[in-house]
């Protein structure tokens, strides 16, 4: 028992230590671009988009808007960052207290992808032994640096983090509860209907990775009764549970609104390139997503290590899990495929990036740590030992290629610094040097919003521009 109870320790302290690290990590980390339009909206784009938070304007007028079924992301972008720094500047600096809300919900919404994920690998309570070994396999695979580029899931950007990440661990968080109900056939009680009817409207209006994923997982929902009712459509739709029906209809409804109303986006109409055009990059950039660094290739060999020796151990439910695996691939074909109408983006010129990419990274970090928490519990002591090895010296692979992070943002900070100590109103500050912004801004007049916004968060007593040195 004693034994037990200090493994469960290492387990909880290792996994302390991750959530520490990666706090460091996302303090140190820039703010980057798209934060001030919608912290202070424009009257031309964001603002817009508040005001008609469900695009029935669109509808009436048909006019294009600009991210029309986004309005939540950009909502708890705004709110958050228009009230969290001045709860820190309590106790830290205007420009420290930034960096500690910009790392506060990164490592946050990291957290709860981990323990979203332990829930459904372990199926166990939170902070059981099984739960805690869970989470530690699969919490170095969260890279921050190291790998990021083609796995990231907190994306760099504090503004992209509101967009993508967020989005999916809410959708994940709903289905928590409908999985079980499927797995386990416990019934949901008052208080999930509770928790869970707010997100049946947030979540197809977080932008347009959501309302897809949705669909596909409420198909294959539908897929799962099928199959165990012997395809009879009377006995599948009798066997689907109430629950079941009360929340996927009205979320799909309104997936399928969200979708209707992304045909009507304003962004980058400009530069737009043929649907025909967007599926012939795929190709390329599924390779490129894949093989460009050595992070998915070796998520890739461990999958296909630990389906080998679940087949050759006959290890109990490998079956089942083999089988899931296959349909994570056809999931993640479908999803791949519907990725081209969602239209173009020049910062996205393959169409598929790790953030589109996002549903299906999970997936196979859902595998992997599933599969590598049932060899541990069946492999005989022999084998296991030489496995264990193996894993370690894999995790600790992926920790070794994510310490890159410290000190990303110091520029930024100096810059800031700077600002806040001037007494001119037109300052120069290096170049190369992004100050909530994505590029060098070579005309001082370019950085009106971000000069507005950090007076707004007190780091400045007045608006000072600035402009990067040529």
């Amino acid at each position: 028992m004693q034994k037990k109870r200090i493994i469960s320790l290492v387990f909880f302290l290792l996994l302390l230590g991750n959530f520490v690290f990666s706090f460091i990590q996302y303090y140190n980390t820039p703010l980057y671009g798209d934060i001030t339009v919608s912290v202070l909206p424009d009257e031309e784009h964001v603002q817009k988009l508040l005001d008609d938070p469900f695009g029935l304007q669109v509808l009436i007028t048909g006019e294009k808007q600009f991210n029309p079924n986004r309005y939540f992301s950009h909502l708890f972008l705004k709110e958050y960052f228009k009230n969290v720094p001045f709860f820190f500047q309590k106790f830290a600096g205007p420009i420290s207290s930034v960096y500690l809300s910009s790392a506060t919900i990164k490592v946050t919404i990291q957290i709860l992808f981990i323990f979203i994920l332990a829930l459904f690998i372990s199926g166990e309570k939170l902070f059981s032994r099984n739960f805690l070994l869970s989470a530690v396999i699969i919490a170095p695979l969260f890279q921050i640096y190291g790998y990021w580029s083609r796995m990231g899931i907190v994306d760099k950007s504090v503004a992209y983090t509101f967009f993508y990440a967020l989005p999916i661990v809410l959708l994940m968080l709903f289905f928590l509860p409908v999985f079980n109900r499927i797995r386990n056939k416990s019934n949901l009680k008052l208080f999930h209907y509770i928790l869970l009817a707010p997100l049946i409207i947030v979540l197809p209006f977080t932008g347009p990775l959501n309302p897809p994923v949705i669909l596909l997982v409420s198909f294959f929902i539908f897929l799962n009764y099928w199959f165990r009712s012997n395809k009879n459509i009377k006995i599948v739709l009798k066997n689907i549970p109430k629950t079941i029906y009360i929340l996927l209809i009205p979320i799909n409804l309104l997936s399928v609104y969200s979708l209707f109303l992304g045909l009507f986006d304003s962004s980058f109409a400009s530069v737009a390139i043929p649907l025909t055009r967007r599926f012939s990059v795929l190709p390329d950039g599924i390779f490129s997503q894949l093989f460009h660094s050595l992070g998915f290739p070796l998520l890739l060999l461990m999958i296909g290590v630990n389906v080998f020796l679940m087949k050759r151990k006959n290890i109990p439910e490998s079956k089942m899990l083999i089988q899931t695996l296959k349909w994570i691939g056809i999931f993640a074909l479908i999803y791949i495929l519907l990725l081209p109408f969602g239209g173009y983006r020049p910062y996205r010129p393959k169409i598929i990036r790790y953030d589109t990419f996002i549903p299906v990274t999970i997936g196979l970090i859902y595998f992997f740590g599933t599969s590598s928490y049932l060899l541990l519990n069946y492999l005989n002591k022999k084998v296991k030992k030489t496995y264990v090895t193996g894993l370690i010296f894999v995790l600790l692979f992926f920790v070794v290629a994510d310490f890159d992070g410290i000190g990303k943002n110091e520029c930024e900070k100096t810059a800031l610094e700077k600002m806040a100590s001037s007494k001119e109103k037109i300052i120069e500050i290096p170049k190369d040097c992004f100050v909530l912004s994505w590029e060098n801004k070579f005309d001082y007049q370019q950085s009106e919003k971000e000069a507005e916004l950090i007076n707004f968060w007190g780091i400045t007593d007045k608006k000072i521009l600035f402009y990067n040195k040529q």
